[in-house]
């Protein structure tokens, strides 16, 4: 059988699970009113696609759903399943049997296909059905309404089941799918077509703004070569220019660093000096003022002096022999004191000359080795100040190495958001630099931005340029970390621990985050020792670092030792610097003492070289003068000896006249010497005054020229520098470039001479007016869109050629097969009819020939003994039976596999009930019938009958009875 079974749970009163089996062509349905014979019809046409509430006979589709009884608690689920042979591939399955089932949900009222246990939708179960005979228009499944229905209908509503007869369904549902789609086209079409001219104003119109762009980007080309060159050309003059006027400033400097230098030597000696030629003038005047006392002091025991010559002269001109004796005594006796005293005299400047020989050779040697204290001092300040010099150019250029920064820091005024390499945002505490160095470690070099747009922008310059790389990190990223709590307590207690790195660290608040994100959770501590003490007690899960850069990374892995060169960076470098810085000045005050102790021992070599002399001096004019008083002492001592002064016993003589005069002349003599000494080394210091006054004002005269001609080369440098930075600036924000990409790629020497037609480009670019740019862009897209609006809309051209063509053979298809189908109906109605009727005539009627896609039908009939009338002018039970021959007639027109009745035959007759029970079995043969009936005539035709009960109120139930056996059973009682 082409329908194997039904199974049914939860659906409408079988609340219970349900299996109807049907093995037989004709199975009937039996049951009093009310018992649910009707819900299997239902159930049939509900898995089949089944819609309408109102042809379920509910007033929602959850009343399909076991409601419940007195006894019976409702179900939430409604499960309907049908079981077909598909032997003869009936259905539009390949499969030879199948399975359809639909589930209903009563809380979340959803509703499921199956195909053979496979979900599915029910367009799908529409698909399988369709052309089948057992559409829901079909009159394969029909019941008392669907009777009224047909007879009732308009012809052009009864014409659906002519057409599902003469298998069109499909053609005309394909053919609603393709006008719809053929309006969907044509509302594409419209909405295309305005696209298209849309697009094509666009495309227009950008075509002459994209050759517009075109032309000004050849100008701007143009003019970037050009104006490139010339301000590379520029640089590159403005920087040799100031690489000039840096070593002139460099001689300049030197000079007037040289000149200050030797003006305040010369101003401090100066002042030395003067106050020296005052104390010198004020002890000239108290010794001429004591020369003078001295003269008159000579001039009063010369007078007397005088007289005792007198005296003795008188005395051996004219006394006698004693009397001459005792003069002549007197006389050798005073030869004899001046010689004494001049030969002491003599010793003592002998004595004295060879103390200052000594003493010059010993002052040479101190001068000697404070010359070489000098020269170590200077020595060592020149070797620092190199030091200091390379700091200091590196400080200037800490990049240098770092191409990629270098570029970004020079073209910083440029680009949005750049603030600093790491190095330079933090400044490490006093000791603790070598140990922040080694916690940043490669960080150092990297680039804080205020975010990672900033950083993006950074690093397309670079690209763009190809000026190295460089790493960036944002601000707006930086998140901070720390140490645990517990951790830093294990820390504290532990021997050797100095905090967490990022307390020592000085920076602006903005770099708080920053700081503690690279910083945060590194331990500072003294010695790599305790860093391992400590690292073993945090289990590892730290980095520390020490004061002398070792590290204990994360895990346990540790680096350290020293490099051969001293370990620098941005941090250790600033604090170099410092030290040096105090190292020189430090050295430059003891060079300054040194140099001060070396000037002082060279005026004391000075002055006691002039003092040498002068002694030398006195002794050389002593020394004949000695020999003179010898001479004179001799002469009188033979003299007095010839007066044979054994003979005469000399007189002692008091008078010291002698003695007072030679005090006298050694002191004015002495007095003398010490006077011209003081007199030439004023003379000396006056000149040295004077010319030292002399090259002071020259001095400052010099000065004055190189401070005005210094002064001018910083105005040049400023002019240049302001000129230099404005052609950088232009470089980097009017073309994005370094000067080192645009000198290696753009610079033409040539172009660089053109510096009038750099304002030649920029006259006719301005006369271009306002030029949009991304025109070309704009203009490709377009056009690329204007092509594929264009194809698309001759794709839908083709494609509503297509839908009409496919519906042009579609309907010249329902036109042949529905002309077909309807004149093989139409020839077996009128035999049908008069079988059911007892006779009559039955026609059908086309109410337009001349349009077969869309006339109706209608049905004449003339029942035996009656007029032709209209089929909806005759009874109930005329029109069932009009129904029902029209039924019979397409069955013998079309196979259809099964036809469900549902109490068709309530409004006939017991004759005519008999007549369509016999009819039934005539077509049983070719086609399954199910009957679902009360009348005997038609129970007595099937082959198997189903009794419907409901022996619990609400719940319906089946009972199987074959006919067969229960005619055996009853000829076997009999």
């Amino acid at each position: 059988m082409f329908l194997k079974k039904i199974e049914m749970q939860g659906f409408k009163s079988f609340a219970d699970r349900v299996i109807i089996n049907f093995d037989d062509p004709v199975t009937g349905v039996v049951g009093p009113n009310g018992c649910g014979k009707s819900n299997i019809s239902d159930a049939i046409r509900w898995v089949l696609g089944e819609q309408s509430v109102k042809s379920m006979r509910g007033s929602s589709m959850t009343d399909v759903i076991f409601n419940g009884s007195e006894n019976r608690k409702k179900v939430n689920l409604a499960e309907v399943t049908l079981v077909f042979d598909n032997e003869h591939k009936v259905l539009n399955s390949e499969y030879e049997e199948v399975e359809v089932t639909r589930r209903l949900y009563r809380d979340t009222r959803e509703s499921e296909y199956l195909i053979n246990k496979v979900s599915c939708r029910l367009r799908d179960i529409h698909d399988l059905v369709m052309d089948t005979g057992l559409g829901r228009d079909s009159l394969s499944i029909i019941s008392q309404g669907t009777i009224s229905y047909f007879a009732e209908a308009k012809p052009l509503e009864r014409r659906v089941i002519f057409e599902e007869a003469a298998g069109v369904s499909k053609y005309k549902k394909r053919k609603i799918e393709s006008i719809s789609k053929l309006e969907r086209t044509k509302e594409n079409m419209d909405r295309m077509q305005d696209i298209v001219d849309e697009v094509e104003r666009q495309v227009n119109s950008l075509k002459r703004a994209a050759k517009k762009a075109e032309l000004y980007k050849n100008k701007k080309e143009m003019l970037q070569e050009v104006e490139v060159s010339v301000l590379v050309r520029d640089i590159k003059e403005f920087t040799d220019a100031n690489e000039k006027i840096k070593e002139q400033m460099f001689k300049v400097d030197a000079e007037i660093a040289s000149i200050e230098t030797s003006e305040g030597v010369y101003d401090h000696e100066l002042e030395a000096k003067r106050q020296e030629m005052y104390k010198m003038d004020q002890d000239i005047s108290k010794a001429q003022e004591l020369m003078m006392s001295y003269v008159r002091e000579i001039g009063l025991l010369e007078t007397r002096k005088v007289e005792i010559d007198e005296r003795r002269k008188y005395t051996l001109e004219v006394g006698d022999k004693k009397a001459k004796a005792q003069e002549m005594y007197a006389l050798m006796n005073d030869a004899k004191l001046e010689y004494d005293d001049r030969k002491e005299r003599h010793t003592e400047l002998s004595a004295e000359v060879e103390f200052l020989v000594e003493s010059n050779y010993e002052r040479n040697r101190k001068i000697a080795d404070q010359q070489q204290s000098v020269g170590t001092l200077q020595s060592a300040i020149n070797q620092l100040s190199n030091r200091l010099d390379i700091i200091n150019s590196r400080l200037e250029r800490p990049f240098e190495s770092n191409h990629g920064v270098q570029a970004v820091m020079n073209n910083k005024a440029s680009l949005f958001g750049i603030h600093d390499v790491i190095g330079n945002v933090f400044t490490a505490k006093d000791d603790y630099e070598v140990a922040i160095t080694t916690a940043l470690a490669g960080s150092i070099m990297h680039l804080v931005t205020d975010d990672d747009k900033a950083a993006v922008n950074a690093i397309n310059f670079l690209k763009k340029n190809g000026a190295g790389r460089a790493t960036f990190i944002p601000l707006s990223v930086a998140r901070p970390r720390s140490v645990a709590n517990d951790a830093v307590t294990v820390a504290t207690h532990a021997q050797g621990y100095l905090g967490v790195a990022s307390d020592f660290v000085i920076n602006d608040e903005v770099y708080d985050d920053l700081r503690d994100s690279l910083l945060g959770n590194v331990l500072v501590v003294d010695t790599i020792e305790s860093a391992n003490v400590i690292a073993k007690r945090l289990q590892y899960n730290y980095k520390l670092v020490t004061l002398d850069g070792d590290v204990i990374h994360r895990g346990g892995t540790m680096s350290g030792g020293k490099n051969r060169a001293n370990n620098t960076s941005m941090l250790t470098l600033k604090r170099d610097k410092e030290n040096l810085e105090t190292e020189i000045a430090a050295k430059k005050d003891a060079l300054i003492n040194e140099e001060n102790l070396m000037n002082k021992l060279n005026i004391e070599n000075k002055d006691a070289g002039d003092t040498l002399m002068q002694r030398r001096i006195a002794l050389a004019q002593l020394e004949p003068l000695l020999d003179v008083k010898r001479s004179k002492y001799e002469r009188l001592k033979m003299e007095y000896e010839e007066m044979n002064p054994d003979e005469i016993a000399p007189e002692e003589q008091g008078d010291d006249i002698v003695v007072q005069l030679n005090r006298a002349y050694m002191e004015r003599d002495e007095l003398t010497t010490n006077l011209a000494l003081l007199r030439e080394r004023r003379h000396a210091l006056s000149g040295d005054i004077q010319r030292k006054e002399v090259l002071i004002r020259q001095y400052r005269t010099d000065l004055n020229k190189l401070t005005q001609e210094r002064h001018g080369l910083i105005l040049e440098t400023t002019k240049n520098n302001t000129k230099l930075e404005s052609g950088l600036e232009r470089l980097s924000s009017e073309y994005q470039m370094t000067f080192d990409y645009a000198l290696e790629n753009i610079y033409d020497e040539d172009a660089a001479m053109s510096r009038d037609e750099v304002l030649k480009l920029r006259n006719e670019i301005n006369a271009l007016g306002n030029v949009n740019l991304e025109a070309p862009e704009e203009y490709a897209e377009t056009s690329e869109r204007f092509e594929f609006y264009t194809k698309q809309l001759g794709d839908l051209v083709e494609a509503r050629d297509k839908l009409l063509s496919v519906i042009e053979e579609m309907d010249e298809i329902m036109v042949v097969q529905f002309k077909e189908m309807f004149d093989k109906i139409n020839k077996e109605l009128p035999i049908v009819f008069s079988a059911l009727f007892g006779g009559g005539k039955a026609k059908l009627i086309l109410e337009d020939e001349n349009d077969l896609l869309n006339t109706g039908v209608d049905i004449d009939v003339q029942p035996p003994g009656k007029s032709v009338q209209n089929i909806r002018l005759f009874s109930g039970g005329e029109k069932s039976l009009i129904a029902i021959s029209t039924l019979f007639a397409i069955l013998k027109a079309r196979h259809v596999p099964l036809c469900i009745f549902d109490e068709v035959e309530a409004a006939l007759d017991s004759a005519n009930v008999e007549r369509f029970a016999n009819y039934i079995r005539n077509f049983s043969d070719d086609t399954q019938f199910i009957v679902i009936t009360h009348r005997p005539g038609t129970m007595a035709q099937a082959d198997v009958l189903y009794g419907v009960t409901m022996p619990t109120k609400g719940v319906s139930s089946m009972l199987r009875v074959k006919l067969d056996e229960a005619i055996e059973l009853k000829e076997a009682q009999a």
